[in-house]
C-alpha cells in the first residue's frame, strides 16, 4: 500500500507533513511503515528524522542492529562501499531483496515499526531516471512495500517522470496546499487525475485564518473526509530542522510542556486517521 505526498508548489510543507503523519500513524496504530523519498538523490526526508546525514554516523547506528550482523558480514565489501537505496539497486535479482536485506539498508525511526530508506548518494542529472541501476527502482519499491503495511513516499513538488509515475501508481495521493484561497481554489477545482484516492492537506495551517478548514469545506463544497490540516507549530518545525521530528511528535501528542498540544494533536490525529481510512487501513 503506497501513499504519495506531493504539491504543485514549493513551500507547502510536503516533507514535514509526511513525516509527522507517518509518525502519528505508527504511534496510534499497530502498523509498520516505511518512508521513502520520491527522488533519486534527495536527503530532505531523511534529515527530518536524523539531521545531518553522513556515512560514519549511519555505519555506527547499524552496529547496534545485532540481528543484521550476518548479512552485513556476508556483504561487508558492498556494505561499506554503498548503503541504502544504492545498495538495493545493485542487487542483480529480485530474490536478493529479502526482508533482512531491505531493512539492513534502512534506518530505524521507531524500532521495528518505522524505517526510512536513505536516497542515493549519486547526484541527479538530467538523465538520472534513465540510469541503468535506477531502472531497478520499481522492483526495489515493490520489495519495500511487501515488507511493510504502508509506504509513505515524499514527492515534494517534483515534476519529473518518476515522481509522476509514483503518483499514478499510489493507492492514495495526498495533495499538499498552502492556506490561501487562490491556490486552494485552483488546486481543488482542477486537481491532477490519479488512479488512487485523492486527499487534500493544508500545511502550516492556522485555524483562526479566514480560509480555515470549515470555511473551505463550505466555500468549495469539499468533502469533510478528504480535507485535512497540519497546524503550524514552531517547536515541531524546529525539531524537524534538527532531525528530531519523531521526538517532537511524541511530545506534542503526549501533551509535552510548551507545546500547543490541543489544536495540533487534534488536527494531526484527525488527518492521519482520514488518510489511513482512504488507504483501507482503518474501518
Amino acid at each position: 500500500m503506497k501513499i504519495a505526498f506531493w504539491s504543485e508548489q514549493p513551500e507547502a510543507g510536503t516533507t514535514f507533513n509526511l513525516a509527522v503523519t507517518a509518525c502519528a500513524a505508527v504511534l496510534m496504530h499497530p502498523l509498520s511503515i516505511a518512508v521513502v523519498s520520491g527522488g533519486y538523490h534527495d536527503e530532505m526526508l531523511e534529515k527530518k528524522f536524523f539531521g545531518k546525514t553522513d556515512c560514519f554516523s549511519w555505519e555506527a547506528e547499524r552496529q547496534h542492529d545485532l540481528e543484521m550482523e550476518s548479512i552485513l558480514a556476508a556483504e561487508s565489501e558492498e556494505y561499506f562501499a554503498v548503503r541504502g537505496l544504492d545498495c538495493l539497486l545493485r542487487k542483480e535479482r529480485r530474490e536478493e531483496l529479502t526482508e533482512l536485506a531491505v531493512k539492513a539498508n534502512m534506518r530505524q525511526v521507531i524500532r521495528d515499526k518505522m524505517y526510512c530508506l536513505p536516497s542515493s548518494v549519486k547526484p541527479e542529472q538530467e538523465w538520472w531516471h534513465q540510469d541503468s541501476l535506477f531502472l531497478r527502482m520499481g522492483r526495489v519499491m515493490d520489495a519495500v512495500e511487501s515488507y511493510f503495511d504502508l509506504v509513505f513516499i515524499d514527492c515534494g513538488n517534483r515534476r519529473d517522470d518518476y515522481a509522476q509515475e509514483v503518483l499514478q501508481r499510489a493507492d492514495v495521493c495526498v495533495l499538499n496546499m498552502r492556506q490561501d484561497r487562490e491556490h486552494i481554489g485552483d488546486f481543488y477545482q482542477n486537481p491532477p487525475r490519479y488512479r488512487g484516492e485523492t486527499f487534500f492537506l493544508l500545511g502550516k495551517y492556522f485555524e483562526d485564518a479566514l480560509y480555515n478548514r470549515e470555511n473551505l469545506q463550505r466555500l468549495y463544497r469539499m468533502e469533510e473526509n478528504r480535507l485535512g490540516a497540519i497546524p503550524y507549530n514552531l517547536r515541531l518545525q524546529t525539531a524537524g530542522q534538527m532531525g528530531k521530528i519523531k521526538n517532537g511528535v511524541i511530545n506534542c501528542m503526549g501533551g509535552g510542556a510548551g507545546c500547543r498540544q490541543g489544536e495540533f494533536a487534534r488536527e494531526l490525529v484527525r488527518t492521519t486517521n482520514l488518510i489511513l481510512k482512504l488507504a483501507g487501513m482503518l474501518a
